[in-house]
């Protein structure tokens, strides 16, 4: 009902709530940097970053019980993918052996070196599972040739798969170990790899065979120097996804850094960028929320509600990398901290 203000004009419906995204710090350590990041479920969250750090917290964020892996203190863990409260991989960088995948099964409470890599020429930078038993890990090109490693039995061995079946690297081509999220699986065999730093053009290679087989769609992100490409990618569907970039290398500057996709990776086409200077690190979806995908920098973090058409900045905060299990289960990481997502206004 249309109720008449004193000068007889109807009075303007009350205008909807803006949606509002902010941070809220649940964990801090000066000396630590957080680069891995991955939500099983809107409790258990795991974390891994610098100096062998890997932690998680089961009761969503209230406490974090953050440790050092036996062995890998002088190691860089640059990706984490949790499988239960229990069971998580993570993934250190580094070329030749301090390239590992790291298991445990215990809440990681013990860790056992599931992947060693013996090529020094290989650099390993994300992995992913698309179920207990299944997953790969990507690494830098070497002669032409990426190298995908591939486990079918819950990280007991891993075999590389053969290189006649990904699409030839181009020279310097690689991915960037920023966040965890140059590599996706979902359900059913869907897998998506992403590159840059080759000053040509960048690439999303993809499989729906759990990596039997590969094919590759051009990007129009920008990959003109080496500290420029796609570092993230995120799926909001089988078919509908976004991926991020831009050149870590000028961060007062903004970049062509954002693309979306609505046939699988088939084809990708440019939306509007995201006003994060340099390059966006990490990105996410945000499930049961059609349309919404943040990107977090270290020059700060923003978030769209449609598909990339308008972005709007939340803050200034360096974060590194960030996942999103649900509307109300974000959680993002960088330099020092880690944080939730408290998104407010919804409406419906």
């Amino acid at each position: 009902m249309v109720v008449a203000t004193g000068c007889g004009a109807p009075a303007d419906p009350a205008s909807p709530a803006v949606p509002t995204l902010a941070w809220e710090t649940q964990y801090e350590d000066s000396t630590a940097l957080f680069i891995g990041l991955h939500a099983v479920d809107a409790q258990t969250v795991w974390v891994a970053g610098t100096g062998g750090r890997v932690g998680r917290t089961v009761d969503g964020g209230t406490t974090w019980d953050i440790n050092v892996v036996p062995g890998a203190d002088s190691l860089q863990f640059r990706d984490v993918h949790g499988i239960s409260a229990d069971v998580a991989y993570a993934l250190t960088i580094g070329n030749g052996t301090d390239s590992r995948i790291y298991r445990t099964d215990d809440g990681g409470a013990t860790w056992n070196v599931s992947f060693r890599n013996e090529d020094p020429n290989a650099f390993f930078d994300c992995l992913s599972f698309w179920d207990a038993e299944r997953g790969f890990a990507f690494s830098d090109s070497f002669e032409g040739e990426f190298t995908l490693m591939r486990t079918l039995d819950g990280g007991a061995s891993w075999s590389r798969l053969d290189p006649a079946t990904v699409p030839d690297a181009r020279e310097g081509e690689g991915a960037f170990a920023a966040s965890g999220t140059c590599v996706v699986t979902r359900p059913g065999g869907l897998g998506w790899f992403t590159t840059g730093a080759s000053g040509v053009d960048t690439r999303v290679i993809r499989t729906t065979d759990y990596g039997d087989t590969w094919e590759e769609t051009v990007s129009p992100i920008p990959s003109d120097a080496g500290t420029a490409g796609i570092f993230s990618l995120s799926m909001h569907s089988d078919s509908n996804g976004m991926i991020f970039g831009g050149d870590f290398g000028q961060p007062d500057s903004v970049f062509a850094n954002a693309a979306v996709t609505d046939d699988g990776g088939a084809t990708w086409a440019l939306v509007g960028s995201a006003p994060l200077g340099g390059s966006i690190f990490g990105g996410s979806a945000i499930p049961g929320l059609g349309g919404a995908y943040i990107g977090v920098a270290p020059t700060g973090s923003a978030w769209t509600l449609d598909n990339g058409a308008t972005w709007t900045r939340i803050d200034s905060t360096a974060f590194w990398t960030v996942h999103f299990h649900g509307t109300d289960a974000g959680w993002a990481a960088g330099p020092g901290r880690i944080a939730r997502a408290v998104v407010r206004n919804l409406g419906g």
